[in-house]
Parts: C-alpha cells; structure tokens; sequence
C-alpha cells in the first residue's frame, strides 16, 4: 500500500479529513455508524457509493444521505402513520 506524502513544515501535523459535502472514509464509519473496515468493504465491493480523488476513497454527503434513505425497513412517514392506526383502533 503507498503511503501518503509527507506533510512539509508548517502544514498541519494531524490526520488529513475532508469536511463538509466531501468526506473521507473515518468520517463516513462515524456517520453510518459503522467501522472503517466495513466501509472499506463495502467500497470494495461497490455497495455503498463512493468516488477516488487522487487514489483516496471519499463519499459524498448527499449520496450517502440518499443511499440510507432507500436502504430497507419502515420511514418515519410509515411510522407516524402506523402510530395513528395503533391510536385509532384502541379508541
């Protein structure tokens, strides 16, 4: 694996992070709740969607943001709705 270069004096001495729309793979683990190997599988894999800028993995914060929201299960809409039905019922 190659390693980044190095960082020359003056520049900051930390972990390099993208912020904002952009995000970088520590980031992305944090957002969806997962670890890094996970998201580093799943790019490999292709199913989480993810771009290479200059060899590194980022994620874009609305696709992400798009991507949780078609995963499977119950929307918060489906939710409040059943709420009211489960209400309406024991009335």
């Amino acid at each position: 694996m190659i390693s980044p270069p190095r960082k020359r004096s003056g520049q900051a001495t930390g972990p390099r992070q993208f912020n904002g729309e952009l995000l970088d793979v520590r980031t992305t683990a944090a957002l969806l709740g997962t670890s890094e190997k996970l998201v580093r599988a799943r790019v490999e894999r292709r199913l989480i969607p993810f771009r290479r800028l200059g060899g590194r993995i980022v994620f874009l914060r609305d696709e992400l943001t798009a991507y949780q929201q078609r995963l499977p299960g119950c929307s918060l809409d489906e939710t409040l709705k059943n709420l009211e039905q489960r209400a309406e019922a024991s009335r």
